[in-house]
């Protein structure tokens, strides 16, 4: 009896060709450049997304300040002709500002501005007004000269909230996918036009 049997070889279980480390580095190394022109790709999207956002807020910032600026000409000039006149322009322009400062205040914070820097930039640009309400008591010995200096003023304030409006948020609230926050931005939307429209009839 035999104890010991020889076994045959096992070719089925040895690799003809045995796989190289080398050539498996250099498999590993030839995805690596599609990897890393995948990343810079999306790396760029996303910076040049980042920059259109502060612009969006730097433009708003702009469109804000020469809207302040046609604010403080207008009190100026209403103070002037009386009292009482530059009392109901004052609180018109409070009931008109209150809705806009909040949603000036939402358009920084969604272009990258933390809430202390959009807050310092909403209060920054106030100042726009206190220009408007000394340039309109300078001026007005000469109401014809300032009135001619300053009337392209309003269209450009408006064509810039235009801008932002429809270029910029109208697009982001169309991207919400939830049907119940799309219901709240148009409730939101309908009210402000809303409010617009009253104080515009009672203090026209």
């Amino acid at each position: 009896m035999k104890l010991f049997r020889r076994r045959p070889p096992d070719h089925h279980h040895r690799p003809s060709h045995p796989v190289r480390a080398d050539q498996k580095l250099g498999e590993r190394h030839l995805s690596a450049p599609e990897n890393n022109n995948v990343k810079g790709y999306n790396g760029n999207l996303k910076h040049i997304e980042e920059n259109k956002k502060h612009i969006t807020g730097y433009l708003n910032l702009l469109a804000n300040i020469i809207d302040n600026f046609t604010h403080g000409l207008s009190l100026g000039g209403a103070f002037l002709v009386s009292l009482r006149l530059g009392l109901l322009t004052t609180f018109a322009i409070l009931v008109h500002e209150i809705p806009h400062e909040v949603g000036d205040f939402a358009i920084l914070l969604k272009s990258g501005f933390n809430r202390w820097d959009a807050a310092v930039c909403q209060i920054l640009t106030a100042g726009g007004g206190l220009v408007g309400s000394f340039a309109a008591i300078m001026f007005s010995g000469a109401t014809n000269s300032i009135e001619a200096r300053t009337s392209w003023i309003l269209p450009f304030t408006a064509g810039t909230f235009l801008h932002i409006a429809l270029v910029t948020v109208l697009p982001d609230l169309l991207k919400e996918e939830d049907p119940k926050e799309s219901f709240k931005q148009i409730l939101a939307l309908i009210v402000g036009i809303s409010v617009m429209a009253i104080v515009t009839t009672v203090f026209e």
